[in-house]
């Protein structure tokens, strides 16, 4: 499934997300952690990247993959990877991102931002 967003489908697409990992079996904590970190990609792509932005969500065989895009300038070669100082007045969402998904992919280039991440299916109980 694929859609364009702005600032006024952001509940939408959590509630898309969240709709996605659980049909593919994702753990309700999983879940959780996947609604946020695409509300933050997705809010950072309407702040960041030109006011509109663009998901596409995948059921895999193993989970749900969730692709964000915009169309800003891009990031910063030097972003940093580490969780930024207390005084910092930004740079924590993607440092955030990073730490509630398993696998995340970011593509920045001049004409935008693709970040992708995925969330694996639970493990049945044994």
């Amino acid at each position: 499934m694929s859609s364009e967003f702005t600032a006024d489908g952001l509940r939408r697409i959590r509630d898309l997300v969240e709709q996605a990992a659980h049909v593919a079996g994702v753990s309700a904590a999983n879940v959780h952690c996947l609604v946020i970190a695409v509300s933050e990609l997705a809010a950072n792509a309407v702040r960041h990247g030109g006011g509109s932005g663009r998901i596409l969500i995948e059921q895999t065989d193993d989970g749900v993959c969730v692709e964000v895009s915009d169309h800003g300038p891009g990031l910063p070669d030097d972003l940093a990877q580490e969780l930024p100082p207390p005084d910092a007045v930004s740079g924590r969402g993607l440092w955030m991102v990073r730490s509630l998904c398993h696998d995340l992919h970011i593509s920045s280039t001049a004409r935008g931002v693709t970040v992708r991440l995925f969330m694996p299916r639970a493990e049945p109980a044994a």
